[in-house]
């Protein structure tokens, strides 16, 4: 949604549900409950995380976002939250990261079907390893959409927008 006239603002009831939603979330992340969140998720969730390409044309550059760091459905989250959480099964997370997520910036519309949401959010993750004194930082954009099921949220569908063309990491395990 691009418009701001075609925007539908909520309700300051549901945008308190929807910022309760995206902190909790937060929080879950930080702790590594990836049970709880996978719960907080639809069964037709798509979450995606394209790569950024800067290509200069001319005097200006462009920005396309293409093939992906993530792009996975209900299955892959599930099979990816799984291997993180058993530090046997991996060695990426092995000892465990610290990451805290900072959301700013929420700003939620109606979307198009009844009982959803348009949310979009600025994220800053700080992450770092107990093997390294040196901390990663990323800073991305969220555009997600908020479904009602059940009177509860969840997460129907993430676009994760990273604001570095390269990610200076050894490694994506964590979710944003």
């Amino acid at each position: 949604m691009s418009e701001s006239s075609q925007r539908v603002e909520v309700s300051d009831h549901d945008y308190r549900r929807i910022t309760t939603f995206v902190y909790d979330e937060a929080e879950l992340f930080e702790e590594k409950d990836y049970q709880t969140w996978l719960s907080r998720v639809t069964e037709d969730i798509s979450y995606q995380m394209p790569v950024r390409g800067v290509f200069e044309k001319g005097q200006q550059s462009e920005q396309k976002f293409q093939n992906g760091y993530f792009d996975d459905d209900l299955d892959s989250l599930t099979l990816r939250t799984t291997l993180w959480a058993q530090a046997s099964t991996t060695v990426a997370e092995s000892p465990p990261s610290i990451t805290r997520h900072f959301v700013t910036n929420i700003r939620a519309y109606a979307g198009e079907a009844a009982g959803t949401f348009q949310v979009t959010s600025n994220v800053l993750v700080f992450r770092i390893r107990s093997t390294s004194s040196t901390p990663h930082l990323f800073s991305c954009r969220r555009n997600d959409l908020l479904r009602e099921v059940d009177g509860e949220l969840k997460l129907a569908y993430r676009l994760v927008k990273m604001d570095e063309p390269v990610v200076q990491s050894p490694n994506l395990s964590f979710l944003v």
